[in-house]
């Protein structure tokens, strides 16, 4: 069994509602005795009780079903709290698990009734959540091999696919199984051994619908913004090809002065030799990096910068060609690079782009663990300077440097710019 328990998804509010849901259904699990938690299981076949539809999703039967169920909430309660704060994840938990299970209890009937506990359903509607708000960041996974622990990172993507398809597989072998050794309906062993799927299929729904009315902000990496290969990008930007427009930003040389002992020539020969232009290294650097970015090479686009910045007087794109570098680096996941290249940018730009700023102390924060350093990136904006949305990020951002300057290792007082 693969387990999740951490991730590198950005968190702009800390997972207080998270970590007190575990807190509840550890604590249910101690004291309450195992026939009350019977009693208060979601009953199939025996009537409509709406008290069942929420108590059902705090309680468990089992130790390892807690533990599992409390290791999924953790990793995928903290995207989701962390993109919309407290309040509203608690009310999505509750959705999750009171939509499910008056569904089924409503919609499934059973001659024999059935009892169902756990928070399965809820943690595979917030991994369904997840799919659809950050597909391509990762969790961190455990895999035990043989008595021996194997960490390693799994993009949202595929570790929802992974289980989902899991959980149909053995679903269906499990109710091939249940149906040979028990009377249930087919009706109802699929309600039974399907439950977690559809609980993720309504995570996913809930997901899209608040991407749409815009009530969460995945900053262009959700699920849509990656089919459509805009990842990172607003959607009116469009999704660059091979012969995508580009602004014509070539750059102008100027012609090679004329030698004094070209000045007895005639008029017409001076002429043709005035039309005549040498590209300079510089010309010949930025046509490399521009080519590669327009096929979409950005490990060579970044291998033309680092090669020209090694140059005695350091070299810098245009600032459009500069943001473009940037935003290829930050769209593949190269954070390192991509605050190499974005702390050149702001140290030699006149006017640096608040974006390109905020997106350095994003990564400072959540990939490199350096919050002193956005802290002080962030203090160049002061409050209210920035427009609406712009500010929001930004103070949501400085309350995560701060927190994980109280809350984290000692970071080495070292001037980034």
């Amino acid at each position: 069994m693969i387990i999740p328990w951490g991730t590198d998804a950005p968190i702009y509010h800390r997972p207080i509602a998270t970590i007190g849901m575990i807190v509840v259904n550890v604590a249910l699990y101690l004291l309450v005795p195992g026939e009350v938690s019977e009693n208060l299981a979601l009953a199939i076949g025996g009537g409509i009780h709406p008290l069942q539809w929420v108590s059902s999703n705090f309680l468990h039967r089992g130790i390892f079903e807690l533990a599992g169920n409390m290791l999924f909430l953790w990793t995928f309660g903290l995207v989701v709290e962390g993109k919309i704060g407290g309040l509203r994840f608690i009310l999505i938990y509750l959705l999750l698990g009171t939509v499910l299970a008056g569904a089924m209890q409503g919609l499934v009937s059973s001659e024999q009734e059935v009892r169902l506990l756990g928070s399965s359903v809820v943690v595979f509607g917030l991994m369904g959540i997840c799919l659809v708000w950050a597909p391509r960041n990762e969790v961190t996974c455990i895999l035990w091999v043989r008595l021996t622990p194997i960490e390693f990172d799994l993009s949202i993507l595929w570790f929802a696919a992974m289980y989902i398809a899991l959980d149909v597989l053995s679903g269906g072998l499990s109710g091939v199984l249940r149906a040979s050794l028990t009377n249930l309906s087919t009706e109802v062993i699929v309600a039974i051994e399907l439950d977690h799927s559809f609980g993720a299929v309504l995570g996913m729904l809930i997901g899209a619908v608040m991407l749409k009315l815009r009530w969460v902000d995945c900053e262009d990496w959700d699920l849509l913004a990656v089919l459509q290969r805009r990842a990172g990008r607003p959607k009116s930007s469009g999704t660059r090809t091979r012969k995508a427009k580009r602004p014509d930003r070539r750059l102008e040389t100027s012609p090679r002065k004329a030698s004094p002992r070209s000045e007895g020539r005639s008029s017409k020969d001076r002429g043709k030799r005035g039309a005549t232009s040498f590209e300079d290294a510089s010309a010949v650097v930025l046509r490399a990096l521009r080519g590669h970015l327009e096929f979409d090479e950005t490990e060579a686009a970044l291998g033309v910068y680092k090669k020209a910045r090694l140059a005695p007087v350091p070299w810098h794109p245009p600032e459009p060609d500069w943001r473009e570098l940037i935003e290829a680096l930050v769209r593949i996941q190269r954070h390192d690079d991509a605050v190499t290249v974005m702390r050149d940018y702001v140290r030699e730009q006149p006017d640096p782009s608040p974006r390109v700023v905020l997106k350095l102390a994003q990564v400072l924060i959540q990939n490199q663990g350096r919050p002193q350093q956005a802290i002080k990136l962030l203090n160049r904006f002061p409050e209210g300077s920035l427009p609406p949305k712009l500010e929001e990020i930004r103070g949501r951002l400085m309350e995560r440097a701060e927190y994980l300057r109280e809350e984290g290792p000692l970071e080495l007082d070292e001037d980034l710019l």
